[in-house]
């Protein structure tokens, strides 16, 4: 072999190893799947939360977020309001009084999943896990940006500690499918 082929070589490895690592501090997108949805567009009473993934846009990779129901409701919850930081009272005041919340579920035809009773403390786990879930799947991912980053707490003036996502997000929708007879 040459010398300009082993130069050309080394030169295509080079830039490719550039390029991954440069993928690697992209910040992937929080995507909230919701199911039995009337409509593609909006959030709507009824709807189901069916999963939450990490997508990253080149190569175009899709890395689960393994949440439990309870996990992807609040998931979801943050996600819905990533534009304001949430404390943990917030969040609990929105899954019981929110009317997305309330009928979670309810446009399904099979047996609708009791919704999970959210205490603070509770909550404070589910957060926690979150922040781990989505510290594995960016693992997964082969990104480099840490949880900390992703999903961000911090203290108030006030000593509440708030939380929010700090990555793009997208809820994506999907239609009820009518079985025909």
């Amino acid at each position: 072999m040459n010398t300009d082929a082993r130069y050309l070589r080394l030169a295509v490895a080079v830039d490719y190893l550039i390029a991954k690592r440069q993928s690697s501090f992209v910040r992937p997108r929080l995507v909230v799947v919701h199911g039995n949805c009337r409509h593609e567009t909006g959030c709507l009473p009824g709807e189901s939360i069916e999963s939450a993934h990490l997508q990253y846009p080149s190569p175009e990779v899709t890395v689960p977020v393994r949440l439990s129901h309870a996990g992807l409701i609040v998931c979801d919850c943050m996600v819905r309001f990533h534009h304001t930081p949430l404390s943990i009272g917030r969040i609990e005041r929105l899954l019981t009084s929110d009317p997305f919340y309330r009928c979670l579920g309810a446009n399904s035809f099979g047996q609708i999943e009791d919704a999970p009773k959210f205490t603070r403390p509770s909550l404070r786990v589910y957060v926690a896990r979150l922040r781990e879930q989505i510290a594995k799947a960016m693992r997964e991912g082969g990104s480099l940006v840490s949880a900390e980053d992703a999903l961000v707490s911090e203290a108030t003036d006030s000593n509440v500690m708030v939380h929010r996502i700090n990555l793009p997000v997208e809820i994506i929708h999907r239609a009820v499918k009518l079985m025909r007879s």
